[in-house]
């Protein structure tokens, strides 16, 4: 059995996106027999740091850092936190004995990390959930991206060359991986995957998990939810919204907050046909997908390049249908165009998302089936074991 370390940039106190898939991911690799060091933040959240089903297993152990929570910071004030994170998290791994494989957790400082991991003389796993400087570039959200961006880009880059192996999470980012130097043979694509394998429908959810849209279902109901910052491209369906607006067939609900939400507000003030509302607690996100006539997914131009959001998994569970609105000929596109119910139109052209709408409002779109999806299943839990320790 291997003794694996697990280095992470967050804690399991506050819910996140990554938090249920690295709690798999530890709970695959104990299951199998490993022993298990991590290392993680204590943000003072309101949840346990490590949930009591892994912290009392015997075969693994924690360190708890107490880190502020990074979003009051700026990103300069952020970056520089996290290099200096990754310092207090050497004093406890280089004094942890050996180790036969170390999985780095997704994040902006990588190099620094490396640096220190390698001399653990072990073999080092790279998880990219996003690609960063590239998802800051292409939202607009870099300072001074002139100088910024070669010089973060090149650090980053020299972390993929001194990883072994490199997890992403779709072949797109991948493919941009690829193009930016890295030896593909040591990029490995494991698909995120959602809280259960199991199809949703609104019956099978727990009536203490269901927040009520209180939908007019005489009219075609399409839903956003999530985050409405920088990389999601929200004012594409306000666009669409405004096009749309004559057809009081259609309401367009967008549930979420972040940096731009005050933009779609301005875009949409006036617009009966758009329902505005704040975010809600994740446990409701699967009642919130299951009650959509259709679930759209918007991202700038370039970014499905860098990420792949994270409610992808759990939209595709609902027998909903659901529009991807990114760029065109995606590998994104050319894997799952033959899924039941699954669209995808180009994130820079609102006139396409309009006839889109307009086609599928004439259709029956219920009972949808995709019990033979694969691709975004727990079991890829195991798959980053077995990329670990093989």
């Amino acid at each position: 059995m291997s003794r694996i370390l697990f280095v992470l940039d967050i804690g399991f106190d506050r819910g996140g996106p990554s938090v249920h898939l690295l709690q798999d991911i530890l709970k695959a690799a104990l299951q199998a027999g490993h022993n298990v060091d991590v290392i993680l933040k204590d943000t003072g959240g309101p949840d346990d740091v490590m949930p009591d089903e892994l912290a009392s297993n015997t075969h693994l152990s924690y360190n708890a850092i107490r880190e502020e929570e990074e979003r009051k910071k700026g990103f300069i004030e952020r970056y520089i936190a996290e290099i200096k994170y990754a310092y207090k998290c050497s004093k406890y791994f280089l004094n942890n004995g050996e180790y036969d494989v170390v999985f780095l957790q997704s994040n902006t400082v990588a190099y620094f990390y490396i640096r220190l991991l390698k001399k653990l003389n072990c073999r080092i796993v790279f998880n990219v959930q996003d690609i960063f400087p590239y998802n800051l570039k292409f939202s607009g959200q870099l300072p001074f991206e002139f100088i910024t961006f070669p010089l973060l880009r090149k650090l980053q880059n020299m972390a993929y060359r001194k990883s072994d192996t490199i997890i992403t999470i779709s072949d797109d980012m991948k493919q941009t991986l690829v193009e930016d130097g890295v030896y593909k043979d040591n990029v490995v694509v494991i698909y995120n995957w959602s809280y259960d394998d199991s199809l949703i429908t609104l019956e099978s959810i727990s009536a203490e998990n269901v927040y009520d849209l209180k939908l007019d279902r005489s009219k075609f109901n399409i839903v956003y939810a999530g985050n409405i910052g920088k990389m999601q491209n929200v004012e594409l369906i306000a666009e669409t919204a405004k096009i749309l607006s004559d057809d009081q067939t259609i309401c367009f609900y967008i549930i979420g907050d972040g940096a731009n939400k005050n933009n779609i507000e301005k875009m949409t003030n006036g617009l009966v046909s758009v329902k505005l509302l704040p975010m809600q607690p994740s446990k409701f996100a699967e009642s919130i997908y299951a009650q959509a006539d259709v679930n759209i997914i918007p991202l700038r131009t370039g970014g499905i390049k860098t990420a792949l959001p994270s409610k992808t998994a759990t939209i595709l569970r609902t027998r909903k249908p659901v529009i991807f609105c990114v760029d065109e000929n995606s590998s994104m596109e050319e894997t799952l165009s033959c899924v039941e119910g699954v669209y995808f139109t180009n994130c820079a052209v609102p006139d396409n998302l309009v006839e889109l709408i307009k086609k599928l409002k004439l259709q029956d779109l219920r009972n949808i089936d995709r019990t033979d999806n694969v691709l975004f299943q727990k079991n890829n839990a195991k798959k980053y074991v077995d990329v670990l320790v093989g």
